[in-house]
């Protein structure tokens, strides 16, 4: 028992890995096509279906709100494996109204797999 303890509490006994730090290239240009691809009216699971697949949770996306532009408004941080981006999305109205601008951060993980998800701030 004290073995299976012992190698619980050592780092890699598991055999997990922890990710590689962020390619902020590839994180930019993960971003960029992620966005690019939900303003060109694609669905949000599409992304999953290429190669490499592109993990993404995006709540307006998902939701059904069009995106009708967007720009990258500050220069974007790498922190250990994610790549963190303020983006200011200008979406679709809904129901007649205007459009409506958002200011959102992404985390971008480009290790094991590419993600895009809202940042939780």
């Amino acid at each position: 028992m004290t073995t299976a303890v012992l190698c619980v509490t050592l780092t890699g006994c598991g055999g997990q890995q922890r990710a590689k730090a962020v390619d902020a290239d590839l994180a930019r240009a993960t971003l960029t096509k992620v966005l690019d691809h939900w303003k060109n009216g694609s669905a949000i699971d599409e992304l999953r279906k290429q190669s490499p697949e592109i993990v993404v949770q995006e709540a307006f996306w998902s939701g059904g709100r069009a995106l009708q532009e967007y720009a990258i408004i500050s220069e974007a941080r790498a922190e250990d494996a994610n790549w963190f981006c303020d983006v200011e999305l200008t979406l679709a109205p809904e129901n007649g109204d205007k459009p409506t601008k958002k200011t959102v951060t992404y985390a971008v993980g480009t290790d094991p797999v590419l993600t895009v998800f809202r940042a939780m701030m």
